[in-house]
């Protein structure tokens, strides 16, 4: 059973020093480091967490350190549960090593589910604001003779699907959608 500390560099909190001593007070066997600004170089927290064995202990000095979002803190604190390895949280005195561990896996799950209840709750009262202004989201409609166009130019023409793409002032996946069209599907669009 490992003690494996983590430190990541973020705007606000830029000292690595101290963040890396107290996980050394603390008693971290290995400490990894990330930074915003290169973390392609360094062991990303994922491959870390994914080297946890059961019962190993992942040590943060802040909750904020380890998850940029709360969704993410959730999915990564669930991963570890799941794995049998434990989360220590210096700052907020979290360890799930303990019974209370549990009740911040709950209470973790909860705010997850909060999370998401809140973002699709203020989407659709988004969506509802744009159609009461009488947006309607989505992509526009493409009329019949833009399709005529793009499969004219291709198939008659025999142009590039980029020069199409330009020409029409459409993306290229449109370009494919309506050139891959069965005829029958083309039929409908005219009328």
């Amino acid at each position: 059973m490992k003690t494996i500390g983590y430190v990541r560099k973020t705007f606000i909190d830029d000292n690595l020093s101290a963040q890396m001593e107290a996980l050394s007070a603390y008693g971290c066997n290995e400490i990894f480091c990330e930074t915003f600004e290169k973390e392609s170089d360094a062991t990303s927290l994922e491959q870390m967490i994914n080297n946890l064995a059961a019962g190993d202990t992942l040590v943060v000095n802040r909750l904020h350190h380890l998850g940029k979002s709360t969704r993410q803190l959730t999915e990564l604190t669930k991963q570890l549960q799941a794995q049998g390895a434990h989360l220590v949280s210096l700052e907020e005195e979290i360890d799930t090593r303990h019974p209370m561990g549990d009740l911040y896996y709950k209470l973790m799950d909860s705010l997850a589910k909060m999370e998401c209840a809140l973002i699709k709750e203020r989407t659709l009262v988004g969506l509802d604001n744009a159609r009461k202004k009488g947006k309607i989201g989505g992509r526009p409609k493409i009329d019949g003779r833009t399709v005529k166009r793009i499969r004219r130019l291709y198939y008659e023409n025999k142009k590039t699907i980029q020069f199409i793409s330009t020409k029409c002032g459409v993306s290229v996946g449109t370009c494919y959608k309506y050139i891959n069209l069965p005829e029958a599907d083309v039929e409908r669009l005219y009328s």
